[in-house]
């Protein structure tokens, strides 16, 4: 497995509930090296990241599925999608403007008046690809985490379309969107960040052919709690969700799902919170995993004792555990007998 060397260095005073992002590079077997500028400082990894290969999940998925493009609980983002498929996701709410070429590279969409940017990363064979969102901490930008975690390496073994957007703080233009508190909108105003999901995913079916069983999404600190949104919210689009020290909290409460979302999440102990304690990822993974265990989702949990960070092979492992689903409107999941032999050894099933 994976040996880490991680050390960070924050700013005296950093912003507010900033929810600084580590750098980790999850690379399918090498060394590799990364440093990220965050606002409050700078974290630095070296990794050494073992064999994280992973088959993709295959077969049809039996069942109907009628859901709104949203959960039954989401908001005003929200759309009925009256021809669901049987055995696919609901399809996602149809996005208004004219889809960007998704051919690699920077996107823009416009979203509830603003322009969003998101990175694309493309699998050797877009066409009937998966998707896997990844979002990215405060004070970080999608370039960085589309770097440090390999999205190129991610999107050829899992054979995904990996979008990876940006904030509306990193965006100009969209400055009226900002939230400096949170960066993504799972506090208030979530059609800003909903749209982009909904949008890119509308595009990506409409361009790409997108395989709709295999919708994932993945986030680190800010971004995991915008991910812990989603599988509240969006859980008749997506197949799994890594959610690396995410969790549910009074700022981002608890929705019961209308689906049931295979989760893998990790927290780093005791020490992973930041602000003095004001945000503890710790509980609110905790927290998280009491709920979707009594709603009874399949959930692996990793405790790496590291404090807020990840390690490259929690990271890795989750990369797997994501290839490793398919939607199932029942949220089985292939890993309910037991994980594999190089599964990390912080990392469990549930009770």
């Amino acid at each position: 497995m994976a040996n880490v060397q991680v050390s960070s260095t924050v700013a005296a005073h950093p912003p507010t509930w900033a929810l600084f992002a580590a750098c980790v590079m999850v690379s399918m077997g090498g060394l590799s090296a990364c440093s990220a500028s965050t606002a409050g400082g700078t974290a630095t990894a070296a990794v050494t990241a073992g064999d994280s290969s992973a088959e993709t999940a295959g077969g049809d998925t039996v069942g109907a599925v009628d859901a709104t493009a949203g959960d039954a609980q989401a908001d005003s983002s929200t759309s009925t999608d009256s021809n669901a498929v049987t055995g696919l996701p609901a399809a996602p709410t149809p996005y208004a403007g004219e889809c960007p070429v998704f051919a690699g590279g920077p996107i823009s969409l416009k979203i509830a008046g603003f322009t969003r940017n998101a990175l694309i990363t493309l699998p050797a064979e877009p066409n009937g690809a998966g998707v896997l969102f990844m979002w990215h901490g405060l004070g970080d930008s999608a370039k960085n985490f589309n770097k440090g975690f390999g999205a190129q390496q991610i999107a050829n073994k899992l054979n995904v379309i990996v979008v990876t957007p940006d904030v509306c703080c990193n965006t100009k233009g969209a400055e009226g969107c900002c939230s400096q508190m949170t960066g993504w909108h799972f506090v208030a105003n979530p059609d800003y960040d909903t749209g982009l999901f909904d949008g890119a995913l509308h595009c990506l079916i409409a361009e790409h052919n997108i395989d709709r069983k295999r919708v994932y999404t993945m986030g680190f600190s800010a971004g995991a709690l915008w991910s812990t949104w989603l599988v509240m919210q969006r859980s008749a689009q997506l197949a799994a969700a890594a959610i690396l020290s995410g969790g549910v909290n009074d700022f981002n409460p608890w929705i019961t799902p209308a689906f049931k979302v295979p989760v893998i999440d990790s927290s780093g102990g005791p020490a992973d919170t930041f602000g003095g304690g004001l945000v503890d990822f710790h509980t609110s993974t905790a927290t998280m995993n009491k709920h979707l265990r009594q709603a009874g989702h399949f959930v692996v949990h990793c405790e790496h004792q590291m404090g807020h960070t990840i390690t490259s092979d929690i990271a890795g492992f989750a990369v797997t555990f994501l290839g490793e689903h398919a939607f199932d409107p029942l949220g089985t999941s292939p890993l309910a007998a037991g994980l594999p032999a190089n599964a990390p050894a912080a990392c469990k099933i549930l009770p």
